[in-house]
């Protein structure tokens, strides 16, 4: 009963923990900022260009430039203090979203300049942005991780269901005040991150080799794992159809005068029931095999996407057809924080801990590298295909993801948490 009672109190300390404490109200803060700019940057971007097309733009140019950044950010903030990199990369937030509600509220704004600063905003979020996921895992223990990524997630589907609503109200009443909100919120996180006390440099050995030397060490020891290489193709193909289809339902309700709200209300109801989705995965984490979960998250995804296809045909009521891609889209988040819990969670117990930023981008670059393009594919898919159209492109996609996690004996062998030990990437 001893041993029973010290693991039950080790499980509850990371809640209790200082640095675990001013951690999260960094991260959130942060995440909170993001939810919040998210919508607004799109109408802004649609706003100054009249252009599905331009408007998707903005989005892909922003993500090519965080993943191309992503790439040797994750050696560098393994080779520098984490807490610093976190209030440097907030900082940067309050000067580039700050000056972005400046230019709204002097009506300075235009395409170019709102490009330029999602652009290089998005580039030092992608450099320094792996910082607080590499830090947690100095701060809680490895059987703990499963669960700090459950609450995460639910943590983020909160923040996402208030952040697209309020975003879209905030820009109705000033287009600028989302902005201005989101600066402030990073200026939140900065001061939050100032209060992490943790070990110093506990990550970094005493002699380095060089920055090369721990770049290809992270990359290589991804690639080097047949079940990781496997994951990242298939999560690939799997993001870019889903941020495909996101993007199709955003464009799409802009280019028929949708109100803000209305838009920002779908990306609210996904966040509900990935909230939902969360709660199952903290009671799920640690009790079911991953693989099998992963084969059924996959094929679920499928099945929510595919009533889309009946939306916004001829003759069909925009009322209907709203009410009906509400749904199916807000049904499909219930797997996500199940997938980040169960994968994610595996991977990032059996990587080192002094190279989990090294091994977070060698992951997220190639997972999200497909998904980079989403928004212009969607931008320039609808006006060709339409609605309907565009979103069976992006089915297709889905599907293909889903038969190659099927097919794949190496994932479906993937054992519940507390095989992890014996377990091979």
């Amino acid at each position: 009963m001893g041993a029973v009672t010290e693991t039950s109190a080790a499980r509850r300390s990371f809640w209790r923990a200082p640095n675990y404490a001013a951690w999260f109200t960094a991260d959130t803060a942060s995440a909170a900022g993001g939810s919040l700019r998210a919508l607004a940057v799109s109408l802004a971007g649609y706003a100054v260009s009249g252009s599905t097309a331009a408007a998707g733009w903005l989005g892909t140019a922003a993500l090519i430039a965080q993943q191309a950044a992503s790439v040797f950010g994750g050696t560098f903030v393994d080779r520098h203090e984490r807490r610093t990199l976190i209030v440097v990369n907030a900082a940067v937030g309050v000067c580039a979203w700050g000056s972005v509600a400046a230019l709204l509220a002097a009506r300075m704004l235009t395409y170019p300049l709102l490009l330029v600063i999602a652009t290089l905003g998005s580039a030092v979020s992608g450099f320094l942005g792996s910082a607080t996921d590499a830090m947690l895992r100095s701060i809680i223990g490895v059987r703990d991780y499963p669960k700090a990524l459950s609450l995460n997630r639910g943590r983020d589907a909160t923040i996402n269901i208030a952040g697209n609503p309020v975003g879209g109200f905030l820009y109705g009443v000033a287009p600028w005040l989302p902005f201005l909100v989101t600066a402030c919120l990073y200026a939140l996180s900065g001061a939050a991150a100032r209060r992490i006390r943790a070990p110093r440099k506990a990550h970094a050995p005493t002699a380095r080799p060089s920055f090369f030397g721990d770049f290809v060490s992270g990359w290589s020891w991804s690639l080097h794992k047949p079940l990781l290489v496997t994951v990242i193709i298939a999560a690939a193909v799997l993001n870019y159809g889903i941020n495909g289809v996101e993007y199709a339902i955003q464009l799409h309700l802009m280019q028929l005068d949708t109100s803000a709200t209305l838009i920002g209300a779908i990306g609210s109801g996904i966040a509900a029931t990935m909230l939902v989705g969360a709660f199952a995965a903290a009671r799920l984490s640690d009790r079911v095999p991953v693989g099998g979960c992963i084969c059924v998250s996959f094929v679920f995804l499928c099945v929510c996407v595919a009533p889309m296809l009946l939306a916004y045909g001829p003759g069909a009521s925009r009322g209907a057809s709203y009410a009906l891609v509400f749904v199916a889209n807000s049904v499909m988040g219930l797997p996500f924080p199940i997938i980040d819990a169960l994968l994610l969670g595996f991977v990032y117990a059996k990587a080192p801990t002094s190279m989990q930023g090294r091994i977070a981008v060698s992951l997220t670059v190639p997972v999200q590298a497909l998904s980079a393009f989403s928004s212009a594919s969607a931008g320039a898919l609808l006006p060709v295909l339409g609605f309907r159209g565009t979103i069976a492109v992006f089915l297709a996609t889905l599907a293909l993801s889903t038969v190659m996690v099927l097919c794949s004996a190496r994932i479906r062998r993937i054992p519940r948490a507390d095989g992890w030990d014996t377990a091979e990437l």
